[in-house]
């Protein structure tokens, strides 16, 4: 389903167009080809349809633990929004994607054992049964979160055959306290039985869902403090496994997961022992991160509108990567742990303030994703702050974040021949601050700009070419692209028929795989409809 989401009247004035340094080029970057000659056609974009496109958009966010609601799917489908006329918003119709957090022992419980399988039927396999049957049904896409340290948890993270077999092989685990009292304990990164360990849990959970029908995307290693590989308790007692352990965790999760994106933290002191260090940030910090880059993971971070923890180094490092890889943001400030005092000390006024803030620094950075953080009170969570002190903001980012692609001039053929040359002139542009990462090694290069011939009854491709030279990871904000295509039309049965232009999946039967932003003439299965053209 492709939401319509309209905005209210006033909309626009709320929040005037603002420019985001880094996000776009100032300079035309159209390539300069000879004329061609045709019927020349412009499209006019859709500036308003939420489009489910990959990797993009808002992010609702769960977990299996029990600050799940019951209700959860209720609750979002009515949540109360003094924005719009009807006092309540389907959250899901503005988002595309549903994370879960995955915590290791919820998931697998005993060795071999995971919440997924038949016939489990824990807590967890009901929660993660009925969060999977929610999205399915709202043509939502799912993304995990990983956790495989127990501190800061009221209860062990990691499954007790894993301690068993460390214990086993003559090795210890490290303990620490929650709270008043509550003591877990957690396995060192670098034990060789954790290692194997967690390597079979992650191998059982990609055979599942490395899945891009599934999943949209995968993010974080599970290692460090909340899963976000910082404050690394290593056995050595010092930082000096870090990298091993770094290039184990990096190369597991690219060997697993070939289907679906997976992003690492963008954190100062990542893989370090260190949580922080006022300004400081440690040199290794940026060249691991280049590293997994380089393997082809895209990046996050959670730490979005905190002027503290996302400061120039943050957004230097982004910036730098903008359209290398896409990048999934969250917010760090949270209504239900973080107190007035505590945002207004940031500079601050409110909780509105914060939203805007966090919106800026996502826009600033070209993020593909935002988030909707949840909490079972409501009126205490994230996403009710959004939709009743920032909905502008919510709008703003589906019509302006995310990446949003159309073809405003071409010029086409009326007449072609069977086996004679043709050619074709289009020009994109993309009106989002993101990039369409059609270039990650996980898409497999099989999203592809298609021309077609469309019978004009059915509206059903007859014919298709591909222009290998436009790709759409290269259309970025305020830099139109053109294209001469030049090809050879082949055989063709003569007859009188429509072009149209889509960008397909070539894995999915050259089905539409990312839905262009035009506001007419789109056949129902995401064609573009051009003009007519004859083959003679």
């Amino acid at each position: 389903m492709n939401g319509r989401i309209f905005f209210a009247a006033g909309i626009a004035a709320i929040i005037a167009a603002g420019g985001f340094a880094g996000c776009g080029k100032e300079e035309n970057t159209e390539k300069k080809n000879e004329t061609v000659n045709g019927v020349e056609v412009t499209v006019i974009p859709d500036r308003e349809t939420m489009y489910r496109n990959p990797f993009s958009g808002w992010v609702l966010y769960a977990g299996l633990g029990d600050g799940l609601a019951d209700d959860y799917w209720e609750q979002y489908d009515r949540l109360p929004c003094s924005a719009v006329p009807e006092g309540y918003v389907n959250v899901s119709d503005y988002a595309s994607m549903l994370l879960i957090r995955i915590r290791w022992s919820d998931a697998n419980p005993e060795r071999g054992v995971y919440i997924w399988d038949e016939g489990v039927d824990t807590k967890q396999a009901r929660r993660l049964k009925m969060l999977m049957d929610g999205a399915r049904e709202r043509n939502l896409k799912l993304v995990f979160n990983f956790t495989a340290d127990s501190r800061d948890f009221h209860y062990n993270i990691v499954p007790e055959y894993v301690r068993e077999q460390i214990e086993a092989e003559g090795r210890s685990v490290y303990h620490s306290t929650t709270g008043a009292s509550t003591q877990v304990w957690t396995p060192y990164p670098d034990d060789p039985a954790f290692q194997s360990c967690y390597a079979e849990f992650i191998d059982a959970f990609a055979r599942k869902f490395d899945n891009s029908d599934i999943t949209a995307f995968i993010g974080g290693f599970g290692i460090g403090k909340w899963g976000e590989y910082h404050s690394c308790i290593y056995s050595t007692g010092d930082a000096s496994p870090r990298e091993a352990v770094f290039d184990w965790i990096t190369s597991l999760w690219a060997e697993k997961f070939k289907n679906v994106p997976i992003a690492c933290q963008v954190h100062r002191w990542i893989g370090a022992v260190t949580q922080w260090d006022g300004s400081k940030y440690d040199p290794d910090s940026e060249r691991l991160i280049q590293k997994a880059v380089d393997k082809g993971f895209s990046l996050q971070s959670a730490a979005f509108g905190m002027r503290t923890y996302f400061s120039t180094w943050e957004k230097s490092l982004l910036l730098r990567d903008r359209y290398v890889c896409p990048i999934a943001s969250e917010g760090g400030w949270v209504r239900a742990s973080h107190s007035l005092s505590a945002i207004q000390g940031d500079g601050y006024s409110d909780w509105a303030d914060v939203r805007r803030g966090e919106y800026e620094d996502a826009v600033g950075s070209c993020v593909n994703t935002m988030d909707f953080r949840y909490n079972s009170n409501v009126t205490v969570g994230e996403t009710w702050s959004w939709f009743n002190e920032a909905y502008p903001y919510v709008l703003k980012f589906i019509r302006e974040g995310c990446y949003r692609l159309y073809p405003d001039r071409l010029t086409l053929p009326d007449k072609i021949y069977a086996g004679k040359q043709a050619e074709i002139a289009h020009r994109w542009i993309n009106l989002g601050y993101s990039y369409c990462p059609t270039n990650i090694p996980q898409y497999h290069g099989k999203y592809k700009v298609a021309f077609a011939l469309l019978d004009p009854e059915t509206k059903e491709p007859v014919k298709l070419w591909f222009d290998e030279q436009a790709r759409p990871c290269d259309w970025h904000k305020g830099a139109p692209v053109r294209y001469v295509f030049d090809f050879n039309v082949g055989t063709a049965a003569a007859g009188n028929y429509k072009w149209a232009v889509g960008i397909v999946d070539t894995e999915k039967e050259n089905a539409i795989g990312i839905r262009i932003a035009a506001k007419n003439n789109v056949t129902a299965d995401g064609w573009v409809e051009l003009c007519d053209v004859e083959v003679i």
